[in-house]
């Protein structure tokens, strides 16, 4: 039975996806963000009847700060995995010619 650790536990992302992942998610926050300072930029309030599309916006802005936190988290593990890697493999010997 192999013990894991506590970072072990969850869920897995590829590289890729966490990359893809954040940069879409910080996307939104940004647009979201920019979207906000243009509402306050004119006047400060939203015009009337918006309250829940300004609720949704809220709720978009928390689930791309959460999306950031998770596939940040999963993108700093894949480096850490790989650096771990990439130190305990062993380098080729530069003296003896590749096998084909």
């Amino acid at each position: 039975m192999q013990n894991k650790s506590v970072q072990d536990v969850g869920v897995r992302v590829p590289r890729k996806l966490a990359i893809a992942g954040f940069n879409l998610c910080a996307s939104i926050f940004l647009g979201l963000c920019v979207y906000g300072l243009l509402v306050y930029s004119e006047g400060g309030k939203p015009p009337p009847g918006e309250y829940m599309t300004s609720i949704l916006f809220g709720a978009a802005a928390l689930v791309s700060i959460a999306g950031i936190g998770f596939f940040g988290s999963q993108w700093d593990r894949r480096n850490a995995e790989e650096s771990r890697e990439a130190k305990t493999s062993p380098l080729p010997d530069p003296g003896k010619p590749k096998k084909r």
